[in-house]
């Protein structure tokens, strides 16, 4: 048979492809020892032992066995390295990158002096004392008004209206015929004057009607006090009757200064001690004053006793209702370790501080529980748990904290290792890092949405003001589903950590809330909420046009206090609704 060669050729070239492939494949794993030898292998075997855990550099506690997004902000994980962890539950380790993250800042402390001081919260009101009302005299009808609105400024013998008055037209009448008779009847003349007078004309008024020898139809009333009109009662063509109340004119070049004081504090506080305060619309400017009054009777309600400094106002920069923030030395001294108060995280009586330790070439952070002293400006006085010289975390503390939180170690909210909550009494309040001003750092659209989040809040609170549970949770739902629409990915670095410092606890306050129908139990979850939501929106702003209240209840949380939002600056209390409805105060003011 005659085999064609082309044929030969094309198989003998397809045979020897086969083979060199097979080679290649089956090579491979002929000698797997002679592979690992090479780099390919060493590659292999390291990508192993580093990928057992992968985490987010924005969101640690995010812990997956692969490769893949962050499901809270969207970034890829990177591998995680293992720390050589201590076993002492109070040491905390972290990498230098992670370090970096989180931007531990940290201080050296010493000691120093600490003048206690007690903090108050007030605003301005007018002096009642220089409250008066423009009345006229006699029975009258109001032609024209000279002033005509609210906050106008007034001056003695300025025209507030042009009256029209018959018994007036009579008056004047009768003084031009006595004029007549002076020579023969002067008392006549002088009773016709006086009666006129009585009814507050001048003397400028009289002499003219005397020489016109007509009396005038109209005539203007004048002021009879310096100030600004704080009410109008009338308009254009009311009839007065005599005595009847045009304006309340009230004389602003004094004031009040009115703080609100709690019935611990009052025995710090005496007649003539002074008082530093700064308004909160003017921060850079520095008022004082003394004390003039300390109301006698305790508000039942709210528990405060009223304080009033009198403060001269010539230049009219205090305007009444603007709040205030006073401090009151109380003559107390002390020497001793000072540390910033935003190293301190505190959760009612339980305070920690995190400390950075160096002990040969090795760094760690350690927690210490201390006790605190008196305050003294941005500071306080340690009385046990630090040392001087020691370096304290001052910014990142609560970063770290949660940390610890999530390797199972002690941490400000678990006292004892693995522990939930802590040992005090009371409802367990979150620590969180202090409000920063991020507004310049987002965009309107996350405004918007943290507005709309406040919005169903503020619904929450009606809620929980009238006590029922169901309403409670269907307002909770509301509130949850906006706030997972509130785009994170919108805030970029610390601005971004910081959302998702206050978004955790939201979160997990809401869940509770909504899971309970205890309404007790519901009330004591919506003070986490509240702390959080409070300095989320202290911290980014959000489109709400009108100022919202933050306001406080010294009685709430077996009387350590709780704060919530209001847009109203009327105290309605969520915390016991009916029981003592306004009890509380206005702690400060968001967006004034």
């Amino acid at each position: 048979m005659k085999i064609n060669r082309s044929i030969v050729i094309t198989g003998l070239v397809t045979l020897g492809l086969g083979l060199l492939i097979g080679a290649l494949f089956l090579g491979g794993s002929s000698n797997p020892t002679a592979q690992l030898d090479g780099h390919e292998g060493e590659g292999h075997e390291l990508e192993q032992t580093a990928s057992g855990l992968w985490t987010c550099s924005m969101h640690p506690q995010v812990r997956q066995s692969e490769p893949g997004d962050c499901p809270f902000c969207g970034m890829d994980l990177i591998p995680m390295t293992a720390d050589n962890e201590s076993d002492d539950p109070k040491i905390l380790k972290m990498s230098n990158a992670a370090i970096q993250l989180a931007n531990i800042q940290t201080s050296i402390i010493g000691s120093g002096n600490v003048e206690a001081g007690l903090t108050l919260n007030g605003k301005v009101k007018a002096d009642e004392r220089r409250v008066n009302v423009q009345t006229t005299h006699f029975s009258a009808r109001i032609e024209k008004l000279y002033k005509n609105f609210e906050g106008e400024t007034v001056r003695k013998g300025d025209k507030i209206a042009e009256l029209y008055s018959p018994e007036l037209v009579t008056a004047q009448e009768e003084l031009i015929e006595a004029k007549k008779v002076e020579n023969t009847n002067p008392i006549l003349l002088e009773a016709a004057r006086k009666k006129l007078h009585h009814w507050k004309l001048s003397m400028e008024q009289i002499q003219k009607i005397e020489s016109s020898n007509k009396p005038m139809r109209t005539f203007d009333l004048l002021a009879d006090y310096d100030g600004v009109i704080s009410k109008k009662m009338v308009s254009n063509g009311d009839h007065l009757k005599e005595g009847g109340v045009l304006l309340e004119i009230t004389d602003l070049s004094k004031v009040w200064a009115v703080f609100e004081v709690y019935e611990r504090d009052l025995k710090n506080l005496s007649v003539g001690q002074q008082i530093d305060f700064t308004a909160r619309s003017i921060s850079s400017q520095q008022f004082s004053g003394k004390i003039a009054f300390i109301e006698p009777v305790l508000n039942a309600s709210s528990r405060v006793v009223e304080v009033r400094v009198d403060v001269n106002n010539a230049n009219g920069t205090l305007k009444p209702d603007i709040f205030l923030k006073g401090k009151v030395d109380i003559n107390s001294q002390s020497n001793g370790i000072l540390v910033p108060k935003s190293a301190v995280l505190w959760t009612g009586e339980r305070s920690v501080v995190y400390t950075k330790v160096n002990e040969e070439g090795n760094e760690y952070f350690m927690l210490n529980e201390v006790t605190l002293g008196d305050a003294s400006g941005d500071y306080y006085q340690v009385k046990s748990g630090l040392s001087d010289g020691d370096e304290v975390v001052t910014n990142g503390a609560f970063t770290l904290d949660s940390e610890s939180q999530l390797k199972g170690k002690i941490s400000m909210m678990s006292p004892n290792k693995n522990a939930v909550g802590t040992s005090n009494a009371g409802f367990p309040v979150i620590t969180l890092p202090e409000s920063k001003d991020f507004k310049s750092l987002v965009v309107a659209p996350f405004q918007k949405q943290l507005g709309a989040v406040a919005t169903a809040y503020i619904d929450l609170k009606d809620k929980m003001v009238k006590g029922d549970a169901n309403s409670i949770k269907t307002a909770a739902v509301k509130v949850k589903e906006l706030l997972s629409k509130v785009d994170m990915s919108l805030t970029k670095g610390e601005a971004h950590m910081h959302w998702m410092a206050m978004l955790n606890p939201m979160d997990e306050s809401l869940k509770k809330i909504e899971g309970s129908s205890d309404r007790d139990q519901q009330r004591l979850e919506f003070i986490n909420l509240s702390k959080a939501l409070i300095n989320a929106v202290q911290s980014f702003g959000t489109d709400i046009n009108n100022p919202l209240y933050v306001q406080f209840c010294p009685m709430a949380n077996d009387n350590k206090g709780a704060t919530w939002i209001s847009k109203d600056e009327n105290i309605i209390n969520p915390y016991f609704g009916d029981m003592m409805l306004t009890c509380g105060s206005v702690e400060s003011v968001i967006g004034q």
